[in-house]
């Protein structure tokens, strides 16, 4: 391989260029573009430049610009170092045309640099087929969708109705038994579509599907006639022989009843596919897998044809998901075309199929022609397709192809990408045009030591030959070391490795997560401890938080690294391109909304408090439940964030919501709370964007926020936003770190084992994509997709690892894991650092790896550290994890070097100010926020009556109590249309409401009587009697709310005030409701809303609707019973409260208004005991306030000027 030399490399051909970390590869790209515009004469446009992400298309077009402006500096004569704009001003190579023409040509660039063709893969791919809609035969007006999770559910949902709900289903049992729900199809169809270069195996012959149902019948048959005939021998067998473990997951005494029965059963039925759970125990596999060690298997004929039926059985459902893959790739496609959409993987796919079709060669010719040289970045992270888009484009042998790209950075398999098609490119270019970047521009030299040791090539540190690493050195001349620490070893590379437990055994993956975390905060702390004595400098400066990042494998292990550095007291932040649907967040956000679209469900609404959003407890809630008055409000609340939602907006109802209920307060008072709160405000913003791109509804848009949770949609608008943007510790996963760079990285769990899926492998022939879900070569391929992804564990380590600039942290060491689920001596270190000779050649280096490291010693681990730290000559050193105890916490100072000192507040907070109500001046020092008043709201401990009990006589008298009943009585007031009684609107109403608030429609007899009544019964006026039912339309309004200026108040001034008119005003005992007052001293506001105010001749009356239960009979809501009630509730101070505001409010409203003629008083509707026949005798309480005492009520509560 070649060493890139950016002035003299041929501008033609395919070339290869391997980039290592930090070599310069985006300052060759430039030398290159700059070359094409100076030496080629080409126009930005014509310069095809091709890289990974939207950002990245960003940084290259600002880095080539700013390039291209350098350059013609240097052509009007500004001095440079830059060796190579030197040669190029120089036209050094003799290839350039005068410096006056080449300056024109840079000024030409530049000025037309906005036209620049540089792109993502789909942005290219976009492009080409919209201006070449003919030769490609793509559509000019299709919609470009980013996500087709929901287009690929509906063809799995397609499937699965075809084959288990169509007819007798007989193979939905051993699915559904076996998981292969709709989910699992979704999930299995991952990788299998929109690559038309992967392999699928096995190759399963689906019009040879009768033959393998016969043969599955006829083994059944076979079997269900050797059970009926030798039942008894083998049951007899099966208990007596010697030879059978006798666990109680195989063949205990106890558990063969329930084995035999099963094969009673199935053989009882006439459905070959139905196996039961322990069907495989009675197959020879079975037999043998339960055989103890000596002795001969136990043998029957029986148990070799249970084998041949579970071997058909198992073939019929790997058709059945051949079958899904056959019906995928014909339904997916059509669904598109239907609704003319496509993916941004159909660009792809679309493009190589117009290059490969019938005008195939006329487009790639426009294509070629137009883009006249092409420059990929990030080329290790292609694939097949996007390989063979660019060499049909560019087969000319002249035309400017080059491939930029490191295959030690191949780590994004799971998007698509594939290191094959690089290696394949690799093979395809020949030795003359394969070149590599040598000088490394991030790391100092002693470190690239460390890494040029580790990473030696004739260690074959990345499996493959095919991907080599050659040393690399530094590209800088610097004095010094521009990482000074006095205190520790000064090795770039540490290697810490896990000693052994307080028994002496070794480290067990638990215990490692356990104490790496803290070690890892406890020596970050150091460093900035250090810092802040000048004893740690970096280029002078001290270390600061900023400094240093954490690189993991996982979001789980970041959140232990961060709950260490939380209790140390050290900043940090979590980079992750983590779903924000995966967080706990989003999963309190959605059962916060089903219970804000569903206001009326109670344990909705409980499920909803005690998220961390409300921030109830359990005990909070059972409080609650005793405290009838606090649950109504709590119910009224969410009915009124409901209301606010339907009438204003979701985001509207949010920001009250987050206001009203503190959350922010609450959220970022915990020590994760700026994630918790990003995380929350990024679910509403989803939601608000989803509610009017999609049109949702409250319903909807709870049903679409929870189906994206339980598909974790990885969309890129859907990662997790940065929490802060303060300085502090980095902690990342690798995947998010490529491309970054840090002073100081730390790297403490790369010890992560080899897994691959086992339900698909992934490998490949040749450079040829493979998936195989169970072929007969299954297990030799295990093998090779065990070997890849070994590999990619390694790539995954080089770029963890080549992040550090100055010092790296590695955490290594004995490691064991006896579930079997993490498998560390299959690790990326375990191979590279103890992997022998023999393994690293070997054909399956994944087994042998495991076998050599599990019989290694704790010691002799450490002693192979040693040894390769011994290679390294100072660059490298090993030491035990150490101990964080005694760690002091972090304490960051200010910018003039000073500690922060906590301020004392002096001040005076006044406490006084605030939004009073009916309800907190009746609630005894409860502050409480006024809602629509939902009755039952006094203390006298009434049980609630549910909804679900059966009542004891059904009438209205017995209809359910308490405040899920009141919410639904006023529902029906507020919404009932009073001037058409009987029409079907109002019919419908009733019906609907009761089926929304849960109740049985066998109360709706009861409910319209009770209507029928209210609506009748006549009410006495000056001008004669008359009924709600006569109401005009818009003579009334429904829940009016409303605010007046609250003057400084406290009991004791009402109290007088309403002791002054006890002698007056005889309806109510003033003096009762007085000595009941024992609210905090308020000025503020006040808040309210009056159920109803209508206008009958003239006067205005308002209403208030109450469900309470004061007997079951009509006798026992008469006018005592009434006034009683009244007083102990409390309920003469609310309607005073709402008779001073309405007279405020008419007197600015209504022209010539006087409270003596236009108000005509208060209703208060004790609904279960109004009754036409009796008329105002029972269930209605009334009252007209002096107009005096309204005067002085009002000039005492209403602040003047209000």
């Amino acid at each position: 391989m070649n060493e890139l030399d950016h002035l003299h490399v041929r501008l033609g051909g395919r070339n290869l260029i391997e980039a290592s970390a930090g070599t310069g590869k985006t300052y060759a790209i430039a030398c290159l573009y700059l070359r094409l515009v100076i030496e080629q004469n080409l126009q930005p446009e014509q310069i095809l430049v091709v890289t990974y992400t939207e950002a990245a298309t960003e940084e290259l077009r600002d880095r080539i610009r700013s390039r291209i402006r350098e350059a013609l500096e240097v052509f009007d004569g500004v001095g440079t170092k830059d060796a190579f704009l030197q040669g190029l001003q120089a036209n050094a190579n003799g290839k350039g045309p005068g410096s006056g023409a080449a300056r024109d040509r840079l000024d030409l660039a530049l000025k037309s640099f906005d036209l620049a063709s540089i792109f993502t893969i789909h942005g290219f791919c976009l492009r080409a087929l919209q201006d070449n809609a003919f030769e490609s035969g793509s559509l000019y007006d299709t919609e470009l969708v980013a996500d087709q999770a929901d287009l690929l559910q509906e063809v799995v949902d397609d499937f699965w109705r075809r084959h288990f709900f169509a007819g007798s289903a007989p193979l939905l049992g051993y699915a559904l038994r076996h998981k292969l729900t709709p989910e699992y199809f979704v999930d299995f169809l991952k990788g299998m579509l929109g690559n038309p270069k992967v392999r699928i195996l096995p190759d399963m012959d689906l019009p040879r599907l009768p033959a393998l149902e016969n043969e599955c019948r006829q083994a059944f048959a076979t079997v269900r006639q050797m059970w009926q005939e030798h039942k008894a021998e083998i049951m007899t067998l099966l208990r007596t022989d010697k030879g059978l473990s006798r666990s109680k997951d195989v063949f205990h005494l106890d558990v063969l009843p329930l084995l035999f029965e099963s094969m009673d059963a199935f053989v009882a039925g006439d459905n070959p596919y139905d196996l039961f759970i322990g069907f495989d125990k009675l197959c020879r596999s079975g037999i043998l897998a339960a055989k103890k060690p000596t002795g001969a298997p136990l043998a029957h004929p029986f148990f070799d044809q249970c084998e041949v039926l579970r071997h058909h059985v198992e073939q019929r459902f790997l058709a059945l998901r051949s079958e899904l893959i056959a019906f995928a790739r014909e339904r997916l496609p059509a669904r598109k075309r239907e609704r003319n959409i496509r993916f941004f993987d159909d660009l792809l796919t679309n493009l190589h199929d117009a290059l490969y079709g019938p005008r195939g060669g006329a487009l790639a010719a426009t294509l070629g022609q137009k883009y006249r040289a092409a420059l990929i970045d990030e080329f290790q992270d292609t694939d097949p397709v996007q390989y063979d888009i660019f060499r049909k484009i560019y087969s000319d042998p002249g035309a400017p192809l080059f491939l930029i790209g490191d295959p030690k950075q191949a780590i994004y398999s799971f998007r698509g990408a594939d290191i094959f098609a690089y290696l394949e490119a690799a093979a395809d270019v020949g030795d003359g045009q394969r070149f590599t970047l040598t000088g490394n521009w991030r790391s100092t030299p002693r470190l690239l030591d460390a890494f040029n040791t580790l990473f030696r090539n004739d260690r074959k540190p990345f499996v493959f030959d095919s991907i080599g690493s050659l040393p690399v050195k530094s590209g800088r001349e610097e004095a010094g070391e521009p990482l000074a620490l006095a205190h520790g070893d000064n090795a770039p590379l540490q290697v810490w490795y896990v000693p052994a437990d307080a028994e002496g055994k070794d480290s067990t993956v638990g215990l490692a997560n356990a104490v790496v975390p803290g070690s890892v905060a406890a020596e970050i702390a150091r460093l900035l401890h250090d810092g802040q004595q000048g004893l740690a400098l970096i280029h002078g400066r001290h270390v600061l938080p900023e400094d240093i990042a954490v690189i993991v494998r996982s979001h789980r292990q970041a959140g232990y690294i961060q709950d260490a550095l939380q209790r140390l007291g050290i900043p940090s932040v979590m980079r992750s391109d983590r779903s924000i649907f995966t967080t706990d967040e989003a999963r309190e956000v959605c059962t916060l909304l089903g219970a804000l679209a569903d206001p009326g469900s109670e344990p909705k609404i409980r499920a909803a408090l005690v998220t961390g959003i409300l921030g109830l407890t359990g005990d909070d809630i059972a409080h609650l439940q005793e405290n009838e008055q606090l649950w109504e409000e709590w119910l009224g609340k969410f009915r009124d964030y409901h209301q606010a939602w339907q009438e204003k907006g979701f985001m509207v109802m949010v920001q009250a919501f987050l206001s009203m209920e503190g959350v922010r307060g609450r959220l970022l008072r915990r020590p994760d709370g700026e994630r918790c709160l990003t995380n929350l405000l990024h679910c509403f913003e989803i939601l608000h964007a989803a509610c009017h791109g999609r049109r949702l509804g409250t319903e909807g848009l709870a049903t679409w926020f929870g189906e994206r949770i339980s598909g974790e949609d990885r969309a890129d608008e859907y990662q997790i936003r940065l929490e802060t943007d303060e300085k502090a510790v980095k902690i990342l996963t690798i995947h998010v770190s490529k491309g970054l760079e840090y002073p100081i990285v730390f790297c403490p769990f790369l010890w992560g084992g080899t897994m691959t899926d086992d339900g698909v492998l992934t490998f490949h022939e040749g450079f040829d994509l493979v998936k195989d879900f169970g072929s007969p070569d299954m297990d030799g391929h295990k093998i090779i997709a065990r070997k890849e992804a070994l590999a990619e564990n390694l790539r995954l380590l080089y770029v963890a690892l080549t992040r550090a600039k100055f010092r790296c942290y590695l955490v290594a060491g004995k490691i064991v894991d006896r579930t079997g689920r993490n498998r560390p001596e299959t690790s990326s270190l375990a191979y590279l650092f103890h992997a022998s000779a023999t393994t690293r050649a070997s054909g399956d280096p994944v087994g042998s790896l495991a076998r050599e490291v599990k019989n290694l010693s704790a010691a002799a681990v450490v002693e192979q550290l040693e040894g390769l730290a011994a290679e390294g000559q100072g660059a490298i050193a090993v030491s035990p994890l150490p101990d964080p105890e005694g760690t002091p916490p972090y304490a960051p100072l200010r910018h003039d070097g000073t500690r922060p000192v906590c301020r004392q507040f002096s001040g005076t907070i006044d406490r006084n100010w605030r939004v009073s109500s009916f309800t907190s001046f009746a609630a005894h020092d409860v502050a409480s926020g006024e809602l629509p008043d939902r009755d039952e709201s006094g203390g006298n401990g009434e049980a609630p009556v549910l909804a679900d009990q059966e009542p004891l006589g059904l009438s209205f008298f017995n209809f359910p109590r308490g405040a899920h009943a009141g919410i639904f009585l006023h529902e029906i007031f507020e919404k009932y249309d009073y001037a058409e009684l009987a029409s079907d609107k109002n019919n419908a109403l009733v019906v609907d409401l009761l089926k929304k608030h849960g109740f049985d429609d066998v109360w709706l007899p009861c409910i319209r009587t009770m209507i029928d009544n209210v609506m009748t019964t006549r009410l006495a006026t000056p001008e004669g009697s008359f009924a709600l039912s006569g109401l005009g339309p818009g003579r009334w309004l429904a829940e009016l709310e409303f605010f007046f200026p609250l003057r400084f108040v406290t009991s004791a001034i009402l109290r007088d005030c309403l002791d002054g008119w006890s002698g007056h005003h005889a309806t109510v005992d003033l003096q009762a409701i007085g000595r009941a007052l024992r609210f905090r001293p308020a000025e503020g506001m006040v808040r309210g809303f009056m159920d109803m105010v209508f206008e009958h001749n003239g006067r205005f009356y308002l209403v208030d609707w109450k469900s309470n239960h004061l007997g079951n009979r009509i006798e026992d809501y008469g006018r005592a019973a009434l006034k009683e009630a009244m007083v102990q509730k409390l309920y003469p101070l609310q309607y005073l409260l709402y008779t001073v505001a309405l007279n405020r409010y008419l007197s600015l409203r209504v022209r010539g208004y006087d409270y003596t003629t236009h108000f005509g008083g208060v209703l208060y509707m004790f609904l279960r005991g109004v009754s036409r026949k009796r008329g105002e005798e029972f269930g209605i309480f009334r009252d007209t306030p002096p107009a005096a005492m309204i005067d002085e009520l009002t000039e005492c509560l209403i602040r003047t000027g209000g």
